[in-house]
């Protein structure tokens, strides 16, 4: 039951925002990077925080190394997100790329400068090359 909730739940703020893209700004930053580019932002630096936006349940099934999970459907996700340093690089992603550029909205109207979001989300990073280690 609860999982058909969050279901809706996400429907329903989908039909109200739309299809969008996240506009950048001189105060923001946002782009999608596909796999390697993300991958090489993790590699090539430790001074960001690597956001899971999933729900806890497909975090356990699997997550990005080192990944915090704020699941954008849960209520208190600009909650969790408020003790972060928003001049601090987010790279955040979601299953398909459909919840974290949601997601980098919001951060962007909590004041984050800066958010990376991975194109394709966790699906394609596994499925591209699921045993490639970072």
């Amino acid at each position: 039951m609860k999982t058909l909730y969050l279901i809706v739940l996400f429907a329903l703020m989908y039909g109200i925002a739309g299809c969008f893209t996240v506009r950048s700004n001189e105060n923001f930053t946002y782009s999608k990077l596909n796999r390697d580019e993300y991958a090489a932002v993790l590699k090539d630096s430790n001074n960001y925080y690597l956001i899971d936006v999933r729900t806890a349940k497909e975090y356990k099934r699997g997550h990005l190394p080192g990944a915090v999970n704020f699941s954008y459907l849960n209520f208190h996700f600009g909650r969790d997100a408020d003790s972060l340093n928003r001049n601090k690089l987010a790279l955040v992603y979601c299953q398909t790329c459909h919840r974290s550029p949601l997601a980098a909205r919001k951060l962007k109207k909590m004041g984050f400068r800066k958010v990376y979001d991975l194109a394709g989300g966790y699906q394609n990073w596994a499925v591209q090359n699921p045993a490639r280690d970072l």
